[in-house]
């Protein structure tokens, strides 16, 4: 634990300790430093739970796969032989003024979701060895993780379905 009686200090700690960024802008590096015992006690409360959360996360994740419209998206691919946690739900525009657009839309309905690959960190500017890195910038700014977790009702999965797939 740190403290500290000097304001300037005390917001760049936050700053380190979330990832260097606020939202979706960056301004410094950082970790993710915002465990505690609390958050270790709950994780091993989950833990006897782990493949329940799983499969709630698989559900979402199904319905994501078949009923979004893939002509106009894309996804990354999971190779046959990986076991995947569903973890997060990226899916990837054909431009960020789409991204921008179906972001805008879902939070209208209180929907929010996270430019999770976002910016490219060749990008930021307080790292001082900069190159290009014209894939990352690329996927950067076209995608977005969709809301995922195993108690998310099928009723507000469709809803989400529904605006993205109308936003496109």
């Amino acid at each position: 634990m740190i403290t500290t009686p000097h304001q300037e200090l005390s917001e760049q700690l936050k700053l380190y300790r979330s990832f260097g960024h606020i939202g979706d802008e960056y301004f410094d590096i950082g970790i993710n430093a915002k465990n505690s015992e609390f958050h270790a006690a709950m994780g091993l409360c989950n833990l006897p739970h782990v493949q329940e959360i799983i499969a709630g996360r698989r559900r979402v994740t199904e319905s994501y796969d078949q009923q979004l419209n893939w002509s106009k998206l894309r996804k990354p691919v999971i190779p046959k032989n990986v076991e995947w946690n569903h973890a997060y739900y990226p899916i990837f525009f054909k431009t960020e003024a789409d991204l921008l657009r179906t972001r805008q839309a879902l939070e209208a309905q209180q929907i929010f979701t996270r430019r999770y690959f976002y910016p490219s960190l060749n990008t930021l500017t307080f790292l001082h060895a900069q190159q290009s890195c014209p894939v990352s910038e690329a996927m950067a700014l076209r995608a977005l993780c969709l809301p995922l977790y195993p108690d998310l009702a099928d009723t507000d999965v469709q809803r989400i379905i529904s605006i993205v797939n109308e936003n496109l």
